[in-house]
């Protein structure tokens, strides 16, 4: 017999967990499509020197390559996407003049990662991408926070916390503090800091772990910015990997740790003010700080509390990538999963495929991620069936009889399953009640000779007797809406 598990890093998706799932992908198009981005879908295989131009080595080590029949492995061209947004990018260069700009876009599929499956990471996974290209706009940065703030609302998330900073404000930093060479290591300590804590990342920033360089491949040829982070890697020291080396002093680390954590604590205005007040003579900063302001008045204009918004210097997210506003959102009373939807801004999206300049801005709900921490938090319905209604089946020769009432309920687009086999009553409840049908209709063979039915609510057990058949559909209508 073959082991029936599943492939390490996935699994299988029971119906309690997938209905709930599906009802919050429905929930985000509804909001994606009412704020006007449009849906889009790339193929799931991609050229693997397509999926190569993000990053190096460490992109390359996540990436499932895939050979035909018959093919060696290192002589695929293909492989699979790993994530949303170069898809995004080699579609965008394409389909430019197709699609006009601004643009926006959704995306909700299936990215794939060859990293070690552990709790909460998976290889095979569902992104739920949502951006706006072709903008620089305040405007545009905000419209990204409202979807979020709107998506979350709608599949019943109760608290949550929408983190901004944008990175112009940490590069000023930087330079204000004659730190630049070290940008990439400072940003990556800082991205550990809701993690390990300021002790942690203290440490963090005095120290770097050596990396050798990579060897010859023979894959795509390393990005403008995979070679600057390599010359910093390298910086640092030709040690072999794992020895710990000093890259800030313990002073300049302070420096930088006081400065993101004494500016994060207040309201948004509060913590932009003392910002500018620390950083707003250098230009970048200065420009940073404005967007930041702009932005979170934007959202209050929007609808979103001051009590969602929080201005967080020390968010950094990801080393290069985003040039601009930075998003983070996490669960209020549910901090430890971590962020359920991030983004930020990126000044040039598309600029290893094109030479047109595509700037952009964009977020990305973590799907598994929300639907399990709304599982565990007890928000989601336990239910494994999508019809409200069960039909109950009394006996095979009135069998016509049952199949049109579940047709008649189906017409009306009350989801509605018959039961298959004359089963007793004390079955056929038992299956009702474990899958979550809201209603029982039941019509036995006295019931189908007086043109009447009975319908049982399955949570509490009473039964209405002697409802007129021909008033099904507004008797079953009126009682899902009570």
């Amino acid at each position: 017999m073959i082991d029936p598990r599943v492939a390490s890093g996935t699994r299988d998706i029971l119906p309690a967990l997938a209905i709930q799932r599906e009802r919050i992908m429905r929930r985000f198009r509804e909001t994606f499509e009412r704020c006007g981005f449009a849906p889009i879908d790339t193929p799931v295989l991609e050229r693997r020197e397509v999926l190569y131009s993000k990053g190096g080595e460490e992109i390359q080590r996540q990436v499932f390559e895939v050979a035909a029949r018959g093919q060696q492995l290192e002589e695929s061209e293909l492989a699979l996407r790993f994530d949303l947004t170069v898809p995004l990018a080699r579609f965008m260069a394409r389909h430019v003049d197709e699609v006009g700009i601004p643009f926006r876009r959704y995306h909700i599929g299936l990215v794939y990662r060859g990293e070690r499956a552990q709790r909460g990471r998976y290889r095979e996974f569902y992104q739920c991408d949502f951006d706006i290209i072709g903008s620089r706009s305040a405007v545009a940065d905000a419209e990204i926070g409202l979807v979020i703030h709107d998506g979350l609302r709608a599949v019943g998330v109760p608290g949550f916390t929408i983190r901004l900073n944008n990175r112009k404000i940490l590069n000023g930093l930087l330079d204000g503090l004659g730190l630049t060479p070290h940008t990439a290591h400072v940003l990556r300590a800082l991205d550990k800091l809701a993690k390990i804590g300021d002790a942690g990342v203290l440490e963090e920033l005095q120290f770097g772990e050596a990396q050798p360089e990579p060897a010859d491949t023979g894959r795509a040829a390393p990005t403008e910015r995979d070679t600057a982070t390599a010359r910093h890697d390298r910086s640092i020291s030709s040690a072999p990997r794992g020895v710990r080396q000093r890259v800030l002093s313990l002073e300049d680390a302070r420096r930088v740790l006081d400065c993101v954590a004494s500016a994060g604590a207040g309201s948004w205005s509060a913590v932009l003010d003392q910002l500018a007040g620390r950083l707003g003579s250098h230009p970048a900063a200065r420009e940073g700080i404005e967007n930041l302001r702009a932005v979170c008045a934007l959202l209050r204009a929007g609808g979103v509390g001051d009590d969602a918004i929080v201005v967080q210097p020390g968010l950094a997210r990801g080393l290069d990538y985003y040039t601009g506003i930075i998003f983070e959102t996490m669960v209020t009373g549910h901090e430890d999963y971590g962020s359920v939807c991030s983004g930020g801004r990126y000044d040039d999206l598309a600029g290893l495929f094109t030479e047109r300049q595509l700037p952009g801005v964009g977020a990305s709900f973590g799907l598994d991620r929300l639907t399990q921490l709304m599982a565990d938090a007890g928000w989601l319905e336990q239910r494994s069936t999508v019809a409200a209604i069960l039909v109950i089946n009394f006996q095979e020769s009135d069998s016509d009889a049952y199949v049109g009432i579940a047709q008649e309920l189906r017409r009306a687009e009350i989801a509605s399953e018959l039961y298959p086999d004359p089963r007793p009553l004390r079955e056929q409840f038992g299956y009702a009640s474990s899958r979550g049908h809201r209603f029982a209709v039941i019509a036995g063979p006295d019931e189908i000779a007086s043109q009447t039915f009975a319908l049982r609510d399955m949570a509490t057990r009473k039964q209405q007797n002697g409802l007129p058949r021909a008033e099904l559909v507004p008797i079953v209508t009126a009682a899902l809406r009570a």
